[in-house]
């Protein structure tokens, strides 16, 4: 995902209505390939754009979810 993809999965993550949903949207970032490098960094980008701003709870919300994308990839490459 390029940087504007990126940025409008992470406000449709954020809007999710539960935590199920999130789970769908991350389960079919990963299946479909598209968390790349670019992908990472904007996220990286953005958790610490939510701490300097002050909100924290959202900045923990997207540093889990990227630790979820990154550990669920990993867990599949070695399975493989």
């Amino acid at each position: 995902m390029n940087r504007a993809e990126t940025l409008a999965w992470i406000d449709d993550v954020l809007d999710a209505l539960d935590q199920r949903e999130v789970m769908a949207m991350i389960k079919e970032t990963i299946e479909s390939d598209e968390a790349t490098a670019e992908f990472f960094e904007t996220l990286d980008a953005e958790t610490e754009r939510y701490k300097a701003e002050g909100d924290i709870e959202i900045a923990e919300r997207l540093l889990a979810i990227a630790r979820t994308i990154a550990s669920v990839r990993q867990n599949r490459k070695e399975n493989l």
